[in-house]
């Protein structure tokens, strides 16, 4: 099964509701090299919510089952991937009192986007946190957002 790894770097990690850019980098590995494929996006909501769209729109490109490794500083989203995303598929992604989950239409992304892959997460800046940083500023200042 191939090994890919997922990189998202969002410019904000304020929780208030606000226009915020990300970026991912998809990589593999493809004849003895490594390969990737970058995407960038803009949102408007929570620091949870962008992460979620960079994730959701990162596994939308999968056209294989592989096994998936996500690196993020979003502690929340992986620890919530891992414990309760296939709990709240089974609930149609409401909560236990019954209430839509915060970002329920991302969430239901993810899931059917990652349903049949292997995840796994990384909680922590990784090899590319500057890179795309970087590069989301400079889309930013491109685009004078």
């Amino acid at each position: 099964m191939k090994q890919t790894h997922i990189y998202i770097a969002v410019d904000s990690c304020s929780p208030r509701t606000s226009k915020k850019n990300y970026g991912y980098i998809l990589e593999c590995e493809v004849s003895g090299e490594a390969v990737t494929r970058d995407g960038y996006g803009q949102s408007e909501g929570s620091y949870h919510k962008a992460v979620l769209e960079a994730l959701a729109a990162a596994l939308e490109r999968f056209t294989q089952r592989c096994e998936v490794t996500i690196h993020s500083e979003n502690e929340f989203v992986l620890n919530m991937m891992e414990l309760n995303l296939a709990k709240w598929s089974e609930n149609g992604f409401l909560t236990a009192k019954g209430k839509p989950v915060a970002n329920q239409e991302e969430w239901i992304r993810v899931w059917e986007a990652s349903k049949n892959q292997i995840i796994h997460g990384a909680i922590g800046r990784h090899a590319y946190s500057g890179w795309l940083s970087g590069e989301i500023e400079r889309r930013k200042e491109q685009n004078n957002v």
